[in-house]
Formats: C-alpha cells, sequence, structure tokens
C-alpha cells in the first residue's frame, strides 16, 4: 500500500502553526533559536524541533531509520522557521517569479544541485529570505523530506514557469 505523501506537508504545516507561526512566548522562542541556529546540532537543540519528529513518527514518517535523519529533520525546521505565510506560492515558482527573478539562476542551480541536507541548509535559508518566506509550507515540508532527484527536477520545472510541461506521476489522459 502506497502512502499518502501529502501527509508529511499536513505534518510540517500544523508544526509550522503551532511552534513557529503562533503568537505565544515559545513560538517566538522557537522561531528565534532556529533562525539562529548555524549547525543542525544547534537545530537538534531546541525542543521544539523535538516535537515534529514526534509528530512524523507517529505519523510513519519517522526519519529514525534514515542516515541523514537528523539533518534532514533540521533543515526542514530550520526552513520552516523562515517561513512568515505558509500560504504563499511553491517556493521554486516563488525563486523564479518574475524578471529578474528573485533569486538568480546561479544561485537556484547551486540550490538544487545540493543534495545532502545538511549542506541545503545555508543556501535555502537565504532563498527563503529574498522571497519574504512567504511559500507554500505544506509542499516545502514535503519536497524537503523527500529531497531527490524527483523534486529538484519538479523544483526546476517551477522555477522557470514551466509547470505545464512538467512531468505528472499519475497523467490522467494515459488512464483513459
Amino acid at each position: 500500500m502506497r502512502k499518502d505523501h501529502s501527509q508529511v506537508g499536513e505534518i510540517g504545516m500544523r508544526w509550522w502553526r503551532s511552534a513557529i507561526d503562533s503568537d505565544t512566548g515559545r513560538s517566538r522562542k522557537a522561531r528565534a533559536e532556529l533562525r539562529r541556529a548555524d549547525t543542525p546540532l544547534a537545530v537538534l537543540g531546541v525542543s521544539a524541533v523535538h516535537d515534529l519528529n514526534r509528530a512524523l513518527k507517529d505519523s510513519g514518517y519517522g526519519l529514525h531509520h534514515r542516515a541523514d535523519g537528523p539533518d534532514r529533520l533540521a533543515l526542514i525546521a530550520v526552513a520552516l522557521a523562515h517561513v512568515t505565510d505558509g500560504r504563499g506560492a511553491a517556493a521554486a515558482r516563488r525563486f523564479g517569479a518574475g524578471e529578474p527573478p528573485p533569486l538568480s539562476s546561479i544561485r537556484f542551480n547551486t540550490l538544487i544541485s545540493t543534495e545532502a541536507p545538511r549542506e541545503l541548509i545555508r543556501p535555502l535559508v537565504r532563498a527563503l529570505k529574498i522571497i519574504g518566506g512567504s511559500t507554500d509550507a505544506r509542499k516545502l515540508t514535503r519536497d524537503l523530506y523527500w529531497w531527490n532527484d524527483r523534486v529538484r527536477t519538479d523544483w526546476c520545472f517551477d522555477y522557470y514557469g514551466a509547470t505545464d510541461a512538467k512531468p505528472l506521476e499519475d497523467d490522467e489522459e494515459t488512464q483513459t
């Protein structure tokens, strides 16, 4: 049975709303600590990150079995800490929107060529700051959780505004 990958995005969105975006002292503290964190280990020292980890694990998406699990968890948490409006367009689409695009093609290519979550933190945070943190928090969580060739390919189509030509997982026309 195939898992519903959108659930990862919902988990990230719920965590972002409660742990980062809400106007409580705990959220302000977590947001500030995560925005200042400069290593994955510093990120893992923030208690709110472990709430995200538990939510992922309890839903069957735990990162504990992956070699890069702690770094990937840190990447997701730091990225979401830099999201200011979680209902915006997809990050890659925002990075490439306009002429000239907010994120140069050189920076974008650096971003998508980065495979290791640990190495992706710094360029992704810079890119999110450039777009003012307005991006779809669900999709960002989902993309960073899976961050693989398929996701990076989708980002290329989104960045260059070619989403109508993007390969689909389940092409409805071929099913009729």
